[in-house]
């Protein structure tokens, strides 16, 4: 056995602890730029980011509430085998943003003077659908969740022109409960025309009836549209529009005795099922969400005048630092959720901003070389080619009241090939659009009564 004299033993031990205090130090030096674990920063796998065609039995949603599909995902079962190109995504898309922006526009301060608002125009179709009921028996429907719609309707026997990927269609005659025309006495005549964003339309009359939602939730009298005379690209065999804005006539109105104006949604994946929950079934997930308080939209006075679902956001992170956008950038005309916008829209100067950070954290990855074909709203992209994996920025939107939602994977990236994959963002006018690609997977809570949405979660399997 060694001995060591004690000037030896002291030696060694005065280099064991400054070995120790060199590890210790070296680990506590931040890494700076865009390295592995570092916060703000997520390890991605390429494949992750691209469309999937087959429907996980393992992503089947949560147990309670309505199924939600993509409308044009391998669940949705809707037959629709061909999903359309990123051209036509992207042309709808703005047929539906430049609705919203010309229906704002009319609050403008030079446009009030003589300005009669034009409420026969509504939102484009949406990207989800869900199943619902009218009628005893029950006649189950497809159709369009819209949070920017009040109306629901669906196809009814006989339509003079019908939908021609629908199915399904009312029949009146063969419901023991079915009236014709209005059964909520402030409603103003008996007919409806409803002309879409892209220039679909249905025009029909009222008729009331039950609506099924779930079997526990049966809902008499209630007032939709039977439309005759429907045409236009709604798609993928929906049979009409599930309206969930805060309209009168709106689901979410009609059901308020039952639901309180509660409801949430989780938008899934095209590979898995979300839900829509009404209710206390909705408000059991408050305690894990961020909320934030619903405002009143430009020229209105109250929160359902608008129609839509105002919020306020104040800034952006990228990469954990923030661009400090004044947030007067985003109050005028302000900040929607929209579940049938797809890319969200920022003000020119936001977007700018985050196109800026977005494009510094990604740094060492090469530009995509393909050239943008026309109608192409993206103007961000990479070639990921090869790559297993990609180390994406993690962006925050901050709304008010501390409701911080976090977006990385496929909230930030949008693309169908590892050649061409981009920022899922767009610039716009003025108003702020949060799409429903940020929105995927996440749940967002409406308490409209409390006059607040809530943000949560991570994934639709809850």
């Amino acid at each position: 056995m060694a001995i060591l004299c004690p000037s030896t033993a002291i030696y060694h031990l005065l280099f064991s602890s400054l070995l120790l205090f060199f590890s210790c130090y070296v680990s506590a030096i931040p890494v700076y730029g865009a390295e592995e674990g570092k916060d703000g920063f997520h390890s991605t796998p390429v494949s992750s980011l691209l469309p999937k065609n087959k429907c996980s039995a393992s992503a089947r949603g949560g147990s309670q509430g309505l199924p939600i599909t993509q409308k044009y995902g391998p669940c949705s079962g809707s037959g629709h085998s061909q999903p359309p190109s990123p051209q036509e995504i992207f042309g709808r898309d703005e047929s539906r943003v430049s609705f919203i922006n010309s229906k704002f526009n009319q609050y403008a301060p030079e446009n009030l003077k003589d300005h009669t608002p034009n409420n026969k125009l509504f939102d484009e179709d949406g990207n989800f659908l869900v199943d619902v009921a009218f009628g005893t028996p029950p006649q189950k429907f497809t159709l369009i969740l819209d949070t920017g719609s009040s109306i629901t309707w669906t196809q009814c026997k006989p339509c003079v022109r019908c939908l021609k990927a629908s199915r399904r269609h009312f029949d009146p005659s063969a419901s023991l409960t079915y009236s014709l025309g209005s059964c909520i006495p402030s409603t103003v005549g008996n007919t409806y025309n409803m002309t879409y964003g892209d220039k679909s339309t249905s025009v029909g009359n009222y008729g009331c009836d039950t609506m099924t939602l779930e079997h526990s939730d049966v809902f008499p009298k209630f007032q939709f549209g039977c439309g005759r005379n429907n045409e236009g690209d709604f798609g993928s065999g929906a049979d009409g529009m599930l309206g969930l804005g805060q309209g009168q006539l709106s689901t979410v109105s009609q059901t308020a005795s039952k639901f309180k104006k509660v409801f949430s949604y989780c938008l899934p994946e095209e590979d898995s099922i979300g839900s829509l929950l009404f209710g206390e079934k909705a408000t059991s997930q408050s305690s894990s969400l961020k909320f934030t308080s619903l405002v009143n939209g430009p020229g209105t006075s109250g929160l359902e005048e608008s129609g839509y679902y105002f919020v306020k956001l104040l800034d952006i992170s990228v990469g954990n630092k923030r661009l400090n956008i004044p947030s007067s950038v985003f109050a005028s005309p302000g900040t929607i959720i929209d579940s049938g916008t797809v890319i969200t829209r920022l003000p020119q100067r936001a977007y700018s901003a985050l196109k800026a950070a977005f494009k510094k954290a990604m740094a060492k990855y090469p530009l995509s070389n393909g050239r943008r074909k026309k109608g192409d709203i993206l103007d961000t992209c990479y070639n990921l080619s090869g790559r297993k994996d990609v180390l994406l920025p993690e962006i925050v939107l901050h709304f008010g009241e501390g409701a911080d939602v976090r977006l990385n994977g496929k909230r930030v990236i949008w693309g169908n090939d590892a050649s061409r994959l981009c920022l899922a963002f767009a610039g716009n006018s003025e108003l702020t659009i949060i799409g429903n690609r940020q929105q995927v997977s996440l749940t967002v809570l409406y308490d409209i009564q409390g006059g607040r949405i809530g943000f949560g979660g991570n994934g639709c399997s809850k």
